[in-house]
């Protein structure tokens, strides 16, 4: 009883402060993850537990939304695609292999050092971009792959900013709201999907649940003061610590 009393002590803590930066730029998974490891859950438990506690994203959408940075027929368009990607990907979740999740969260983090080379403006200002049918056949299709990765993987926020912020010319506050919408369509389908095979750690997850909505409150709450400028650095750093970490630890 004690132990577990621990561990979920130390999840609310590690959720609040990752929260705190990760509510913006994503990556928050990339530390998550191998901590719910290191507890001694397995690698369909851990995913499982984060996925359950993301629903805290709920309470920065709401300070996203006061602050009129989610565009919600773009969001709410694109969440249905991830939500189906998210469905298929949770479903091979929890049939495949631990060591396959494992490898493959690896990899993932290791693919996001591209995001380190952008153009300067990028992010910054918001661009106007022709939403033709075309574009938007290909931007719901990256959305739904990504999607599935993300059911599979519980690492892809970053890989969403990218689209958000490249394909669909937004600044970094909008996708950090945007992000926000697609990942609750994800978690939602994958705890439909966990739930009956017991993954989830409840008083782990309940402790992240509630140190992570605290950390995601503060993050937006401050994050018009911090602007698109600060966050893009933050961005920055999150990718190459997420790298390193693959490549050296």
């Amino acid at each position: 009883m004690e132990d577990i009393i621990g561990k979920a002590v130390l999840a609310f803590f590690l959720a609040f402060f990752v929260d705190l930066w990760s509510t913006l730029v994503g990556g928050g998974g990339a530390v998550i993850i191998p901590f719910l490891l290191f507890l001694g859950l397995s690698p369909q438990q851990a995913i499982a537990t984060n996925r359950f506690s993301s629903l805290a994203n709920v309470v920065a959408l709401f300070k996203f939304h006061r602050q009129g940075q989610v565009k919600w027929r773009l969001g709410l368009f694109l969440a249905a695609f991830a939500g189906i990607g998210g469905a298929f990907g949770s479903f091979l979740m929890v049939q495949l292999d631990t060591e396959i999740i494992e490898k493959g969260i690896g990899i993932i983090l290791l693919l996001s050092v591209p995001m380190l080379f952008v153009g300067r403006k990028m992010g910054l200002e918001e661009r106007q971009t022709k939403m033709t049918k075309i574009r938007h056949a290909g931007g719901s299709f990256l959305v739904l792959v990504l999607g599935a990765i993300g059911g599979f993987f519980s690492a892809m926020g970053i890989w969403f900013s990218y689209v958000y912020l490249f394909y669909y010319g937004l600044t970094f506050l909008q996708t950090a709201a945007m992000r926000k919408i697609t990942g609750l369509a994800i978690i939602v389908v994958s705890l439909a999907i966990f739930l009956p095979y017991g993954l989830i750690q409840w008083p782990i997850a309940l402790a992240m649940f509630v140190g992570g909505g605290l950390g995601s409150f503060i993050s937006a709450h401050y994050s018009k003061r911090l602007g698109n400028g600060a966050i893009r650095y933050l961005f920055g750093a999150v990718v190459l610590l997420s790298a390193l970490k693959i490549l050296f630890f």
